[in-house]
């Protein structure tokens, strides 16, 4: 299944991806090392800062995933896949939503008030699990259902380990998305 969302031949959901998946992280990491005891505001920041980066960056992603989504077979596997696969980024995107917004509102009271971040640090740890399984339902989606690969038909080559072997290159083009 052949992205529509592409640039120069390259599907474009995949390759911003990475942005929020790393941003998510970041924001986890910065809040575990803020509430393990360190207290240092710098690290409180960072996730703020890594927070809503992640989610800007996420609905930026989602647009081209939403054009590959609905270009799917109504009634598949892969269609259903998919499904499953934006639902779960959908709720981890509203999970970094609310962090960020409990992270903000508390922008402005250090020194003055005590930082809270035990709230937005169990919403952020719940986010990258829910990422977690998105990313193992998107790995299907490309692994299993092909999707975002050219499906044209590739002619038999010679393995580049041996010049005496051919093999084929190509599989049938998503089998379960039919």
């Amino acid at each position: 299944m052949y992205s529509k969302a592409k640039i120069s031949g390259h599907p474009i959901h995949p390759a911003l991806i990475a942005f929020p998946v790393a941003l998510y992280v970041v924001t986890a990491v910065a809040l575990i090392v803020f509430e393990s005891g360190s207290g240092d505001a710098f690290w409180f920041r960072v996730a703020t800062y890594a927070s809503t980066a992640g989610v800007v960056m996420a609905l930026i992603a989602a647009v081209p995933g939403l054009i590959d989504l609905l270009q799917l077979p109504i009634a598949s596997d892969a269609r259903r896949t998919g499904v499953i696969h934006a639902v779960l980024n959908v709720s981890t995107v509203a999970l970094f939503i609310v962090a960020s917004a409990m992270l903000w509102r508390q922008w402005n009271d250090y020194p003055a008030l005590s930082l809270d971040g035990l709230g937005p640090m169990i919403l952020s740890l719940i986010g990258v699990a829910l990422t977690c399984a998105a990313g193992a339902l998107g790995w299907k989606l490309v692994q299993t259902y092909h999707v975002g690969i050219d499906d044209e038909r590739v002619p038999i080559t010679t393995s580049p380990y041996s010049s005496t072997k051919p093999y084929p290159t190509t599989k049938t083009p998503y089998p379960h998305a039919r």
